[in-house]
């Protein structure tokens, strides 16, 4: 049984200009605690591969841990944040979010559509038998859509919105038998921390 932990990266600098915003001062000592609880579950990272998004929150999210296991972090396009659709200013996303959260999987658009299936295919390769013995878990840095999407598919559910996860959390999954399958949600947010 090969183990997941999707984490939403930390608090990052909102912005209606900047499309990969890094993150705060807050986001960054969030991002250090949470290197000091995964190097308590994991010590010294023995059997534990990182991912991230290639945006720069998740990926500054990771340093910390990267930094203290010598481990690294290989970035993958296909755990990054949901895309806007086709056209859509960069200065109206935050407000197609906010109508997306309502939302259900079946009404959103083809590209999201893929988007989302390319995740859970990605996930599911990570256990696969070329990396059996190296790898016991993989901890995937990544972001609020992206960890509702895979809750949803595991649980059916065509809510887009499946829980709330926290700047830091850590959503537990399993893969056994060629399945995803949900073990923990992770801590989770009041909505004034949604988008980034």
């Amino acid at each position: 049984m090969h183990q997941i932990l999707l984490i939403r990266h930390g608090e990052a600098a909102k912005s209606p200009t900047d499309a990969d915003p890094g993150l705060t001062p807050l986001g960054q000592r969030q991002a250090e605690t949470l290197a000091d609880d995964l190097d308590r579950q994991f010590p010294g990272g023995e059997g534990v591969r990182l991912v991230s998004s290639p945006k720069t929150r998740a990926r500054q999210t990771a340093i910390p841990v990267a930094g203290r296991w010598q481990a690294r972090v290989d970035e993958q396009h296909n755990v990054i944040e949901i895309p806007s659709p086709e056209g859509m200013p960069l200065a109206e996303r935050g407000q197609w979010i906010r109508t997306l959260l309502k939302s259900r999987w079946d009404t959103l658009s083809p590209a999201q559509g893929n988007w989302r299936e390319d995740i859970t295919d990605y996930l599911l390769q990570l256990a696969s038998t070329r990396d059996e013995g190296r790898f016991h878990t993989t901890l995937v840095f990544c972001h609020f859509m992206v960890i509702n999407s895979v809750v949803a598919a595991i649980r059916n559910d065509l809510q887009v919105v499946q829980f709330y996860p926290d700047y830091a959390s850590q959503t537990h999954l399993a893969i056994d038998d060629g399945k995803l399958h949900l073990v923990q949600l992770g801590q989770e947010t009041n909505i004034g921390s949604l988008i980034q």
